[in-house]
């Protein structure tokens, strides 16, 4: 004898929709009572073809349009744009997604440079997302600036196809550039014999790295990816020691033609890391090796996390820092940086 097998097949709700199956369904249960069916009929008619469970209540308010689900629902256009590409890039960085008890679809970024925060709440706003900004105090981790914006459509987008999210960021690919090294980019500097400057950015999905460098290299910079390390890695994070879960790889761009071109293109928002990047640019192109290495070590020093300025520098304030910012006129070799001058004593 066959045994029975029972299939049990979860009915989708209403807030399981993607705008546009709401939209269809919603002019689907319209035709249907136009064409005579009962409202029991339809609520039958309606799980059978999509799926979907809906009271008689909700169709009968629906046929005669008394209520509208999209009352609530905020339209935003997924269409190409600036905004989108600079989210999509941040978002397959330090971004996160996830749907609250509320019902609410919430996009999110916690991280520890207000610049960076206030551009990717500009990036939701002018997409017509309100945004929420906030700084969180966390005696278990690093101070972080957050912003939050809850939207279903860019929730669906953000975590359905990958392949339409990276086609939609491609069409503004400097954007996308720049929101995905804000996430996960960083200059990092050799200061020993010789003088390097590199632009790195670590991620742990190969994909997304190929697909980044794809883009940088139709804006005429060269990069490579290798593996960081696998699986099974044991790694240091505030001092606490963790096992990686995934392996990770990391894209270099280590030409100093290509660096100079990542610099003047696409560039980093936060100012620690534009700053660092382009202070070392400064030095690398007008002073030999060994001077451009000691004032390097003059003007910062090594952290568990790379070169960080030394505390005791003077710097301007943030208005007079961010003039020769990304689209701006380079630094001279005369020029003070961070209050320090760098050029040589006549006589």
């Amino acid at each position: 004898m066959v045994p029975l097998l029972l299939l049990l097949v979860v009915m989708r709700r209403i807030k399981d929709l993607d705008i546009d199956e709401l939209r269809e369904i919603v002019e689907r249960v319209k035709a249907l009572r136009s064409e005579g069916h009962s409202y029991g009929g339809i609520v039958r008619m309606i799980s059978d073809e999509y799926n979907v469970r809906l009271s008689k209540a909700t169709v009968i308010r629906w046929s005669k349009g008394t209520h509208s689900p999209f009352n609530r629902i905020k339209a935003i256009s997924m269409e190409p744009s600036s905004e989108l590409s600079y989210i999509i890039g941040v978002y397959l960085g330090d971004g996160s997604i996830h749907m609250k008890d509320n019902g609410r679809y919430v996009v999110k970024l916690k991280v520890i440079d207000r610049e960076f925060a206030e551009a990717f709440a500009n990036a939701l706003d002018k997409l017509g997302i309100k945004a929420t900004m906030g700084f969180e105090r966390d005696s278990t981790r690093v101070d972080r600036f957050y912003v939050e914006g809850s939207n279903k459509a860019l929730f669906r987008l953000l975590s359905g196809s990958r392949e339409r999210l990276l086609s939609l960021a491609g069409e503004y690919p400097v954007e996308f550039l720049k929101g995905f090294f804000d996430s996960e980019g960083f200059p990092t500097i050799s200061a020993g014999k010789t003088f390097a400057v590199q632009v790195a950015a670590v991620n742990s999905d190969l994909v997304v790295l190929e697909f980044v460098g794809k883009l940088l290299g139709v804006l005429g910079i060269g990069s490579k990816i290798s593996k960081l390390y696998s699986k099974g890695h044991r790694v240091v994070i505030r001092g606490e020691e963790y096992s990686s879960n995934v392996d990770m790889f990391i894209l270099w761009i280590s030409r100093f033609e290509d660096v100079m071109r990542f610099a003047r293109e696409i560039g980093f928002t936060a100012w620690r890391k534009e700053a660092k990047l382009r202070r070392a640019i400064e030095l690398k192109l007008h002073y030999p090796n060994r001077k451009a290495v000691r004032l390097w070590h003059e003007e910062y020093e090594k952290g568990s996390r790379g070169y960080v300025p030394r505390a005791n520098l003077f710097k301007p304030t943030l208005n007079s820092q961010r003039e020769g910012a990304a689209g701006g006129s380079w630094p001279s070799p005369g020029g003070v940086w961070y209050g320090k001058d760098t050029r040589e004593k006549e006589g």
